[in-house]
């Protein structure tokens, strides 16, 4: 509800908390020395899609609530655990928190915030490089003969991960994966030749697809993306059960009023279904989709159980190091 201001019960001022910094999460592995270059290096790169979406939510609610919304990431140098405690203590405090957030956390700790609102779902796409030819998702597991196809993944307890999961219960034997750091990571696999093809976050495929350097085969959502009219989903090609995708929502802090809480939700319930919002979340690759305390608590439900048994049943090649790579990609997104 744009240009409504806020009853005496609603704070002037709110902040919202990201566990990351503008970079996103540090996508690395390798040495401690590498470790710390890498991170330094993250200070002068371009933000991520995440922090995008982000600031976009951040807009909306000073649009909509008439209030000053500061934004804090990384609180602290110290990631979720930071990030958590930080949200826990002031009652003026959100959580930005995704899919990936639980991971790194324990489920009493993300139990003790009181969730907000979902607002944006992450498709996952199944991409590979844009020589190598092969025709949709029939073609890609008709090349399976003797061993299985290597798939990578942004990590072991991730939306693609899941998603690689679902397909091996329709084909036994014809998948295993291999779990990168991060979206980036898996994406960079594939062009390094390390695999095939990889399960990622559409935001993160969709600089490189541009560039005509990886193919989309398909997207695991219950439609076609607007960016992507030609893609197919997965049901569409033929895989009626692979359904994938990461979220993105608000979390409160305790002491939160309910009052408060119940005045963000219907103004995100308005924002989120404008068309112009809609679309500009798009651009990033994300879907904008309202979802209420329930929706969101069924997301994080669901997240937990995934992450408690992220692998099991499915052949996994432990996570392949990519420093080396994550130190391109750094510098070539260096701002000049």
């Amino acid at each position: 509800m744009p240009g409504a201001g806020l009853s005496h019960a609603s704070p002037s001022t709110l902040t919202l908390v990201n566990p990351y910094p503008a970079t996103g999460a540090a996508d690395i592995a390798g040495t401690v020395t590498m470790t710390r270059v890498l991170r330094t290096m993250q200070t002068y790169a371009t933000p991520s899609t995440t922090d995008a979406l982000l600031q976009n939510l951040q807009r909306l609610l000073v649009s909509a609530l008439a209030a000053e919304v500061a934004v804090v990431r990384n609180p602290r140098g110290g990631g979720t655990a930071a990030a958590l405690a930080v949200a826990a203590a002031d009652s003026t405090t959100l959580l930005f928190g995704g899919s990936g957030l639980t991971a790194g956390t324990t489920p009493p700790a993300m139990r003790e915030l009181q969730p907000v609102a979902l607002v944006a779902r992450v498709p996952v796409a199944l991409v590979m490089r844009s020589e190598a030819g092969v025709d949709g998702m029939a073609g890609l597991l008709g090349q399976v003969q003797r061993s299985p196809l290597q798939i990578g993944t942004p990590g072991e307890r991730t939306a693609g991960q899941w998603l690689m999961r679902q397909l091996q219960r329709e084909r036994p034997g014809a998948i295993s994966t291999v779990a990168f750091n991060g979206g980036n990571g898996a994406l960079r696999g594939v062009l390094a030749r390390q695999v095939f093809v990889a399960a990622a976050p559409l935001p993160a495929v969709l600089p490189y697809a541009a560039g005509q350097r990886l193919h989309i085969l398909a997207i695991a959502a219950a439609e076609r993306h607007v960016l992507l009219p030609t893609v197919p989903t997965f049901a569409e090609s033929g895989f009626a059960v692979a359904r994938s995708a990461g979220w993105h929502g608000l979390f409160a802090a305790p002491a939160m009023q309910p009052a408060q809480i119940l005045r963000l939700r219907a103004a995100l319930a308005v924002v989120l279904r404008g068309s112009d919002v809609r679309d500009a979340l798009a651009g990033l690759g994300y879907v904008a989709e309202f979802g209420d305390e329930r929706t969101l608590q069924t997301a994080l439900h669901e997240e937990l159980h995934r992450s408690s048994d992220a692998v099991a049943g499915l052949p996994v090649q432990r996570s392949i190091s990519s420093g080396g790579f994550t130190a391109l990609n750094i510098l070539s997104r260096v701002r000049s």
